[in-house]
């Protein structure tokens, strides 16, 4: 199948890259040049020799219905992929664009963007583009074992009678789960508390799914929220492939709900009387599932975008605070043709703008605060992504907190340490990211990003033995987050 796309992919290559480039200056032998990448293309597209071959053999007749069918219905595999850390330290800004425009146009998939490096899932089809690259470490040596160890932590069965959520011991937390089983853990959490925990839909995705929310918040004794508009929003799953997220914001509600119930005179208790907790654990439920059922590396959602044969855009570039259009549908991090194409993200901002699709009157109160939950890097980051240039009013109270956050992390059970400061610092510049729409239009004073687990080492597939660790960390992150924000808001001396 390969051989039969390859006039195809090179055509479109060639269509997509400039035909003169600047070239880009880099240390030493491994200078990188455009043009010099442009030229190499056509053969860095050519598999090199016993990199191995397609399961369905190669032929040049056109697949049936049911070859296609059968394609659809396996795991995609990544069988001799590695993944590669670039280093780029002393590269300017239009450097690093130029090394991104080069990945995009192969749709090379990007899985961490730092100051210092960027990390490349390598295909053995595409092991010549070193000869064009910086220099690097080869940081994953086997991305398919990840990809199988990851699908054997894969819980699907909900146990009989349902999930136990009266302890944090529960098995659910011990192991990856589809966006069905994470819905029915909701529902349990929502039956075994129905005081503190409400259930709604703030959308609906192309597929049909529901994009599912969960309020906590301890009421007064007529039976409404003690502070309804102080509300705290925590977003996971915009990338469907971050499997740690999800599990972590879960995580983080199901343990704060117990601690608060379990002592009226808890921290948890005083957070929930201070605050309303809302927490979306999978914004992106279809991207999610098929990262599940078909492709462990797929990353956007998966509604039309107008291609003939490519899905999906990148939620978390699609957010209405400047947009930048996509210039590839193929491409993992696709913005898509206009801000808010993506359902999702046009939910989600409705929701935080307005409430939900159903309040009437919409909501007469701005969220409070808003954490996007995403893996992997290690990172509590704050406004902006687009640009350094562009320096939020409130820098330092956001440092100072988002300090205090990395610091709980790291001081929980089997903490790890987290780095702090503006996105576009620690990650690169990335246009139409949800913290920048939350901070600049929604005007919601405290507006974060978190990278979770790891640094590298397993990146998207973190085993499943981690995520209790990781939920720990988050979980002392938030609540140090809400005490912060309700000392320096609400309970000014």
């Amino acid at each position: 199948m390969l051989q039969r796309s390859l006039p195809l992919l090179t055509f479109a290559l060639a269509w997509a890259l400039p035909a003169t480039a600047s070239p880009i200056a880099g240390p030493g032998p491994n200078s990188l040049h455009a043009q010099a990448a442009f030229n190499s293309i056509p053969q860095l597209l050519r598999p090199e020799p016993h990199s191995g071959h397609s399961a369905h053999g190669s032929h040049d007749s056109t697949l049936t219905p049911s070859e296609l069918a059968g394609l659809l219905s396996i795991h995609e595999r990544y069988d001799g992929h590695e993944v590669w850390r670039v280093d780029w330290r002393g590269l300017g800004e239009t450097a690093k664009d130029e090394i991104l425009a080069l990945l995009e146009s192969i749709n090379m998939d990007i899985w961490h963007m730092s100051a210092a490096s960027i990390d490349i899932r390598v295909p053995p089809k595409f092991a010549g583009i070193r000869t064009v690259l910086p220099s690097f470490t080869t940081y994953v040596p086997d991305v398919q074992a990840l990809v199988d160890m990851t699908l054997r932590d894969v819980v699907d069965d909900e146990p009989e009678g349902g999930w136990n959520v009266s302890s944090i011991d529960t098995p659910f937390h011990d192991a990856y789960h589809k966006v069905e089983a994470v819905y029915a853990f909701g529902d349990a959490l929502k039956a075994g508390f129905p005081d503190v925990v409400e259930e709604f839909d703030i959308g609906t995705t192309a597929e049909g799914r529901p994009i599912r929310a969960w309020r906590a918040h301890l009421k007064t004794s007529d039976g409404e929220p003690e502070h309804e508009e102080l509300e705290f929003v925590i977003q996971a799953g915009q990338h469907a492939r971050e499997w740690v997220a999800p599990s972590a914001a879960v995580y983080f509600l199901h343990s704060l709900v117990l601690d608060a119930t379990a002592d009226p005179n808890s921290h948890a208790a005083a957070l929930l009387r201070h605050f309303t907790f809302t927490v979306v654990p999978v914004l992106n439920p279809d991207g999610f599932e098929y990262s599940h059922a078909h492709s462990r590396m797929w990353r956007k959602n998966r509604q039309d975008v107008g291609g003939l044969f490519c899905k999906g855009l990148d939620l978390n570039s699609n957010w209405g605070y400047k947009f930048k259009a996509g210039r590839t549908a193929c491409s993992d991090s696709y913005a898509g043709r206009a801000a808010f194409e993506g359902l999702e993200t046009k939910a989600m901002a409705y929701y935080l703008i307005n409430g939900t699709l159903t309040d009437t009157p919409p909501r007469d109160h701005k969220v409070r605060a808003f954490v996007d939950l995403h893996s992997y890097g290690q990172l509590f980051m704050f406004p902006y992504a687009y640009s350094c240039a562009d320096f939020p009013a409130d820098a330092e109270n956001l440092m100072e907190a988002g300090l205090g956050v990395a610091k709980a992390m790291r001081q929980a059970q089997n903490g790890e340490g987290y780095q702090t400061g503006q996105a576009c610092d620690l990650t690169f510049r990335s246009t139409g990211e949800a913290i920048d729409y939350v901070y600049g239009e929604g005007d919601t004073r405290w507006s974060y990003s978190a990278e979770l687990r790891d640094t590298g080492t397993y990146g998207f597939m973190l085993p499943a033995s981690l995520i209790r660790p990781t939920g720990d960390e988050v979980n002392a992150g938030l609540r140090y987050l809400a005490q912060f924000i309700y000392e320096t808001d609400i309970d000014k001396p």
